[in-house]
């Protein structure tokens, strides 16, 4: 696991870690740069062969290198780089924009040190060909649009060929929430310090980063232990959380899951649910679904067992046994918004103590009803796409992603669950944390593979997980089984199948 910074995050980090363990920000201005020129030289200066040829393929050529900076503690990096790039001999240009009041005393300094190399220091970006352009231009601090000068310079540079690089985060991206701030320096690379900025793993923002690499400058781990960021993300190395199996079990020692899904043929979306909770290791499924579904169900899953309904007491009756029978319940995947959806929907959130993870039409139905949610007994764990998010809040999608770690966080705490909400970055919330999703492609945007996600955290939290670690270790493990998928399908023709078929694969003991 790791942290994720926010804005104010980060620039509290970087306070404490001056005033409180005296470490001098032009210290940590001085090992941001040099960090740099280490990913410069590393990327850019010898080629495979080793022969000491650079990006231009020229032996023992210099970089042509411009730095383009304003007047914070971000354009003291760059300013600090340059004189590292010229020292080192590399054909260094500074663009110092100065377009603000104000400019930091770190950069005053930094500044003054490249005027007495006799550095050039430009007012605009000349027409001349570069190897290397960086951006020193806005940190983590900005939070306003860009515009004027900044936004003309900004796009000049975008239009430039050479290795683009951005310090700490390219200039225009929000820290926080990754949402472009009317426009953004597009990189190849970006260097992050301390730790990852969470404007850089969010849409847009991660697409205007190029790769990332943190390098670490010196900031306090007390004063991020202090700090705590309320966003975090998992790795490989968290794929120890999953339970371990004990050789005196049985199977019902890993959990009876309630499976209820699946309408008048709509068959699929039940049967990819149900093997994704054997998948990961649950010891009982029973399906729930419309009697239209019994012989597609059981031959796509044999391993289940069925019980099945044709009108609204049937569905009843389904619902009871439900809760009379499972430890864990899902309850949407493909089961329509009949009266009898309606009626086990309400049954099952309402009087289930057990944990309930719901999907889909589920969600669909308690939109119309959120008091259906707010009076809800067990855990709960709720996994909206943006268009039910929309639904549930009454927000429109553009909103919602605009600062999609509030409205998940917010929604969570407002109605006491578990929110996994899920896009391009999945976030995971129970009003406390926040889980943002590292794994997982757009090969994974196919019909079934949400129920197939619904599959995997039920089955987790039947294996012995609690409800709030399945959650986030079910969004990864199933977007690893998506990256996994697509490496032998490819994600253009990858379907559901192939997901469900990769869980094995990613979980193996």
């Amino acid at each position: 696991m790791f942290y994720l910074a926010g804005r104010e995050e980060m620039q509290n980090i970087d306070r404490l870690t001056i005033e409180k363990d005296g470490i001098p920000g032009i210290l940590l201005m001085e090992r941001a740069a040099i960090s740099i020129l280490e990913e410069i030289n590393s990327r850019l200066k010898q080629g495979s062969d080793g022969d000491g040829r650079n990006v231009s393929g020229e032996k023992n050529r210099p970089l042509a290198c411009l730095v383009v900076v304003e007047g914070g503690n971000n354009g003291g990096d760059g300013l600090a780089l340059a004189r590292l790039l010229h020292q080192q001999g590399e054909q260094v240009q500074v663009c110092y924009i100065n377009g603000l009041k104000r400019v930091s005393e770190s950069f005053e300094t930094q500044l003054e040190i490249v005027k007495k190399l006799r550095i050039d220091i430009l007012d605009t970006i000349p027409h001349e060909a570069y190897d290397v352009v960086v951006d020193g231009i806005f940190g983590v601090g900005l939070k306003r649009e860009i515009g004027g000068v900044w936004k003309d310079t900004i796009d000049i540079m975008n239009s430039m060929a050479g290795f683009k690089i951005a310090i700490d985060l390219p200039s225009g991206v929000d820290a926080s929430t990754g949402q472009i701030l009317e426009t953004a320096f597009r990189a190849d690379l970006t260097v992050t310090f301390g730790l990852y900025k969470r404007g850089l793993m969010l849409y847009p923002g991660c697409d205007m980063a190029g790769t990332v690499v943190v390098r670490d400058i010196g900031f306090s781990k007390e004063a991020i232990d202090k700090v705590a960021p309320v966003a975090y993300a998992y790795d490989t190395s968290d794929m120890t959380r999953l339970p371990a199996r004990v050789n005196s079990s049985n199977k019902g020692t890993y959990g009876r899951v309630a499976v209820i899904a699946g309408s008048r043929n709509m068959s699929g979306a039940a049967s990819y649910a149900a093997e994704a909770v054997y998948r990961v290791g649950a010891g009982l499924v029973k399906v729930y679904t419309h009697t239209y579904n019994r012989n597609v169900i059981g031959c796509t899953v044999p391993e289940a067992v069925l019980m099945f309904y044709d009108d609204e007491e049937s569905a009843v009756c389904c619902a009871e046994d439900a809760l009379n029978w499972a430890d864990v319940i899902l309850i949407g995947p493909g089961l329509g918004r009949s009266p009898e959806a309606c009626a086990m929907v309400k049954i099952i959130v309402n009087r289930a103590e057990q944990p309930v993870v719901v999907d889909a039409d589920a969600l669909n139905i308690i939109s119309c009803d959120l008091d259906i949610l707010r009076d809800h007994r067990g855990p709960v764990i709720i996994t909206p796409h943006m268009g039910e998010m929309a639904r549930l809040t009454g927000m429109a999608i553009t909103d919602i992603k605009k600062n999609i770690l509030k409205v998940c966080k917010d929604f969570a705490m407002e109605y006491n669950i578990i929110d996994v909400l899920k896009d391009a970055r999945t976030t995971v919330s129970s009003g406390d944390k926040v889980y943002i999703n590292t794994s997982g492609n757009n090969g994974m945007s196919t019909a079934g593979a949400g129920d197939i996600l619904a599959g995997i955290i039920a089955g987790l939290i039947a294996t012995g997980l609690m409800p709030e670690e399945a959650a986030p270790l079910g969004v990864y493990i199933h977007g690893l089984a998506g990256d996994a998928a697509a490496g032998y399908r490819g994600k253009t023709g990858m379907i559901a199948r192939d997901i469900v078929d990769a869980i094995p694969q990613v979980i193996r003991d």
